[in-house]
């Protein structure tokens, strides 16, 4: 198995195009383009994203006994993603987020997190035999996870003792959990690569260079990088530094797109691409994910995707 993604597994209902700077009155009522129930958070957007791209991926998580749970399972098997460490849980509702895309591609959420909360130590646990199959273990994300983040920092190490070839990937999201959190987890880590965005939170640093040496003061191996948006991104494995710029598009829809980057990332490294191209064909990926609607529908195959940076 190529990776396993674990954390969130989320419906999201898109509509789009949105002017949440101008709704409508009390009452009233505006016609938009679309509304589109779709697949997101980590799980869902990376998995599909490196199944797309022609990796064997398992999915790990929860969603709830209910209809939405229903669909993303049924959307992650017709991906081709294993979906043996998914579980239903009678606990709480489907994790579910409104996603309304302005007219010029940017997006906000609003989000309930039903059985997310419900991501623990012991959910965690239960996976590791799958975990102990994959090239690569992903988890997401830092800053939503508030019932199994403080038992990383423990987990992390039995994971690696279980799995020493598999590499630990972690990502954030927008607010980030406080660096408190973050600190005990990095040292554990083989791949981080939070936003510009949420690394200046974390470090208080502006210039990206910086974050990455704010990071490996604490994670002394491995991949540091930081997503610079329509800049591209810089790469930094301890051994060279690489800043890659982005691809030029017209931007649909950005959801989902830190998520494609990332599964871009993980399948270069994957196919042991030099680092400079690995940035780029992440870079490609997050572009061709923004250029559709949704999380996963602009994805290309792997050697389309290859042939076109």
């Amino acid at each position: 198995m190529d990776a396993a993604i674990f954390g969130l597994i989320v419906a999201d209902v898109i509509g789009r195009p949105l002017d949440v700077r101008n709704p409508p009155p009390p009452g009233g009522l505006h016609k938009i383009g679309s509304i589109t129930l779709t697949t997101g958070g980590n799980v869902c957007s990376t998995g599909i994203a490196m199944a797309r791209l022609g990796m064997k991926v398992a999915a790990a998580g929860l969603v709830g006994n209910d209809v939405l749970g229903a669909a993303m399972l049924e959307i992650l098997r017709k991906e081709g993603l294993d979906t043996s460490g998914v579980l239903a849980s009678e606990k709480s509702q489907t994790s579910a987020s409104v996603v309304a895309v302005e007219p010029g591609g940017e997006r906000c959420f609003f989000h309930v997190p039903g059985v997310t909360a419900l991501l623990d130590e012991a959910q965690f646990r239960r996976c590791f035999q799958i975990f102990s199959r994959c090239a690569f273990v992903h988890i997401g994300y830092q800053g939503l996870l508030p019932g199994l983040t403080p038992a990383l920092p423990r987990l992390l190490p039995e994971l690696r003792k279980l799995a020493p070839g598999a590499r630990i990937a972690y990502e954030t999201v927008t607010p980030p959990g406080p660096w408190s959190e973050l600190e005990p987890i990095l040292p554990h880590l083989d791949i981080f690569v939070p936003s510009r965005t949420e690394a200046q939170v974390m470090t208080g640093e502006t210039d990206p260079l910086k974050m990455v040496s704010a990071f490996r003061k604490l994670m002394k191996h491995g991949l540091i990088g930081i997503k610079l948006d329509a800049d591209g991104c810089l790469l930094d494995d301890g051994r060279q530094c690489v800043v890659v710029p982005a691809y030029k598009i017209r931007v649909v829809d950005t959801t989902g797109a830190g998520d494609s980057w990332y599964a871009g990332l993980l399948t270069a490294l994957r196919h042991e691409m030099p680092l400079e191209q690995a940035g780029r064909f992440a870079n490609r990926v997050a572009a061709d994910c923004c250029t559709a609607i949704g999380a996963s529908t602009g994805i290309r195959s792997f050697p389309e995707t290859i042939s076109r940076l």
